[in-house]
Parts: C-alpha cells; structure tokens; sequence
C-alpha cells in the first residue's frame, strides 16, 4: 500500500520469474567498498519518467548509515508544494518512516541486521544497493550481465538484471530491466535505473542518481534518534467503510471531460478502484486489475479506476500514455490533492491503491487495500459480490 508520499510498499510489484538463464560476466566491477565502509553517507536523486525520454526529479535524498543496522534516509520533495520532507530513521532497534505528504509518522517493522528495509523510501533511495551492492538477483530466474559502459564521460561497469518476458490480458508482453552503474574505478556506485521494454520500444521508468559518498566518516548517534519531526503526528489508520454501507455517491470527470457518477453504474457490480499516477504500487497492481476486467466485465461488473490526490495534467498525461495498455474506465477526482477528496472524506482511504467492491444493490460487499505480487485478493472480494472469476490472475510487472 501507498500513502500519497511513500509507504510501506515497493516502488514496483515485479513479476513472476518463469526462466532461468545466466549469463558471463564481460567485466568484473571493483570490489565495493561500501562493503566494508563502517559508515556511509551518500547524496542521491530520484527522478520520474515524463514521457519522451525526459526524466523529471521528484525527491532529493540524503542518507547516512552507520553499520550495522542504524540509518537516516531524508527525501526532500521537488515536485509537490506544501509536502514536507519524508523520512526514514532507526536507530538499529526500533525504526520509524515519516509521510511527509499526509504530515504523519508511522513505526515499521525493523530490517534484518545489515540489510535495508522494506519500505518504498527505501526502494526510491536504492538503500538495497547501498547496503548489499554485491548482492545477487533476489531470483535466480533473473539473467545478470556485465559490461562496460560510460556515464558523463567516466568508465563504468554495467550491470543489468533481466527479468523474464511476461504477457498479460491477451496483451503484448514486456520485459523489465534494472540496470546499475558503477565507477570502474572507485567501486561505487553511480546510477540504478529502471527500464521497461514493450512493443518494441524501450522506455527508463525511474533513475536514481547517486551523487556524493563519503564513507567512514564519523556519523553523530543523535543522527539515528527518533523524534517526531515539527508538524507531524503519529499515523492513526482510519477503517475503510463497513461492510453494508450504501456506497457514497460522488462526481467525477472522464478522459473526454464529461461528468461521471458512481450512480451511471446503478444495477451493476463496481470494482472501485482508487489510485495516482505518481503510486509505484498502484501502477504495478494495474496489469492485474485489467486482466481481472478481461475476465468479468460480460459479467454485468465494471471498473471505476479513480485517480485521486493527483493533479488533472499529469492524469491526463497517464491516460494518453496508457490508452493503449489498458481497457477498464478511468476518471479523475477534481479535487485533486485538496482535502475533499472522493477517497479520503467519502470512502475513508488513507492509502493507496485501495478497492471497494460495491454490489448490484449499491452497498459495499468487500474491500481490499495495496497490491503485492501474487496476490488473489481482487478476485476473493469479488466473490463477496457473488462474481466468479474462471481462474486465479497473477499479478504482472507495471506497464
């Protein structure tokens, strides 16, 4: 799940691995030495695709380690006005990650000693990288190849991980690539990226740049104590809508800019989906929501794919990127990021995605909350509404 700064959630639910194939090294890259570094300090970038090859930065990240297990990783927001900075903190016990957009702080569960935790702030800030950089495929079903390379005229080793091709809904299928760049001569490294391959065209769907290190410096222990930032209070989790409540009626408006009800879908089973364009998870659980649509919508249901705490450019960006990938029906909450939003006054959702299932009868049958791969909550929630789906949906990598 995803709150509308990270949370909790990697920035991708990655897909299925189906096939193995490993490939020889064309060069070794240097041995790390974040590897043994006691302490690190590294100051990073991460960026968004904006279509046609340009990369927009959203967040500025600082992130201090002191091994084995205490970190101190701060994102400074450049896109959205009035959010605070995020952050992740632990002082090797006890781990907190503050929400700079809903202005709330939240504990965690603490990571494993000398590994990084599992929360997006972590994926976006690459911490995986920083403190396993030698680490190998999370599956073996992964291809790795090295290579030579350069990057702003210094020579690098580039290493790439190739995920298997996956097909879904009938659909082409595309393949996922992280790349990583290394400094042939310091071992460090400079850039991880994420590319997606489909239909013949190659598109980078996020960077991180890292652009400063400094390594077994003294790192202040105050650095790794936790307290609540100035005007950020505890996370309190509010309950989604009981089971039986008449689904709120609310408006919003469709690609084409007419108006939208949830009432037009009267008579009719409504897979109510909210989510935004920015949301790492909700992007990945999409492929599954249009495959699930696939296999329900002569069955009298019907998808509302909310867009929420966004802004109507960039949706309308998403959906002119998108009209190719996907065919359930999308809409744009006109509050945008203001607090009257469909999702959290009407439907009570403090994170996203989230799905209301609401029956024929207009009531709310089920709910589910985030997306992780593999996961059949979608298709159990619609049997609630009494809808079969003929077979269990994997879940697929984001398009």
């Amino acid at each position: 799940m995803i709150t509308p700064t990270p949370r909790h959630a990697s920035c991708a639910a990655f897909a299925a691995f189906v096939a193995l194939s490993v490939a020889l090294p064309a060069q070794a890259a240097p041995v790390s030495p974040l590897t043994t570094a006691k302490t690190i300090h590294v100051e990073e970038t991460w960026s968004i695709s904006a279509g046609e090859d340009k990369m927009v930065t959203a967040y500025k990240i600082t992130t201090d380690i002191a091994k084995p297990s205490s970190f101190h990783t701060t994102l400074v927001p450049m896109m959205r006005k009035g959010e605070l900075p995020s952050a992740l903190i632990s002082d090797g016990k006890i781990a907190h990650e503050v929400n700079g957009f809903q202005k709330t702080y939240s504990a965690i569960d603490p990571p494993k000693t000398g590994e990084a935790p599992a929360s997006e702030i972590s994926s976006m800030a690459s911490l995986g990288v920083v403190f396993n950089p030698d680490a190998a495929p999370v599956s073996p079903e992964i291809t790795r190849t090295v290579s030579s390379d350069t990057l702003d005229g210094r020579a690098m080793v580039l290493r790439t991980d190739t995920y298997p091709p996956r097909s879904f809904g009938g659909r082409p299928s595309i393949t996922e690539l992280h790349k990583l760049w290394i400094d042939a001569k310091t071992g460090l490294p400079r850039r991880r990226s994420t590319f997606v391959i489909a239909d013949g065209k190659t598109r980078e769907e996020d960077r991180t740049d890292f652009l400063t290190w400094t390594l077994n410096k003294p790192i202040a222990a105050k650095q790794f104590a936790w307290s609540p930032p100035a005007g950020i209070t505890e996370h309190v989790e509010p309950k989604l809508l009981a089971l039986g409540t008449p689904a709120p009626d609310f408006t919003a408006i469709a690609p084409d800019g007419k108006e939208v009800k949830l009432s037009d879908y009267k008579g009719k089973t409504v897979i109510l989906d909210f989510w935004a364009t920015w949301c790492g998870p909700c992007q990945a659980s999409m492929p599954h929501l249009n495959s699930v649509y696939q296999q329900v919508k002569d069955k009298d249901v019907v998808v509302l794919a909310l867009c929420v705490w966004d802004t109507k450019p960039e949706y309308d960006k998403w959906v002119a990127a998108k009209k190719d990938a996907y065919s359930f029906p999308t809409a744009y909450d006109p509050a945008g990021r203001g607090e009257k939003s469909v999702s959290g006054s009407l439907y009570k959702v403090s994170g996203i995605p989230t799905q209301y299932i609401i029956d024929k009868d207009g009531k709310v049958a089920a709910t589910t909350v985030g997306y992780s791969e593999g996961s059949h909550s979608l298709e159990d929630a619609l049997k609630s509404a009494g809808v079969t789906v003929a077979e269990p949906v994997k879940g697929a990598s984001a398009q």
